[in-house]
């Protein structure tokens, strides 16, 4: 099994999906929990992030309040 920064290295070469990216950003989570280590601030666990944010587009949903609320609202319809 590699670590979580091997991975994070690897996803940043351009990993693709999605699911794959949240599971490996578990798996480093959980590792810095063992460790004692603050997840927030482990670069491993904010590249790994980064990637899935870029995936997800995420910086359009920062970027106006619009689609935040589309968002919201749609969830809000389905539960």
């Amino acid at each position: 099994m590699r670590n979580r920064f091997t991975n994070a290295l690897l996803i940043q070469q351009g990993a693709c999906n999605p699911s794959g990216i949240a599971l490996t950003l578990h798996e480093a989570c959980k590792e810095c929990l063992a460790e004692g280590v603050d997840q927030r601030k482990d670069p491993a666990v904010r590249l790994i992030t980064h990637q899935l944010a870029f995936l997800m587009n995420t910086r359009q949903i920062e970027d106006g309040l619009t689609e935040y609320s589309k968002l919201t609202a749609e969830c809000e319809a389905r539960k």
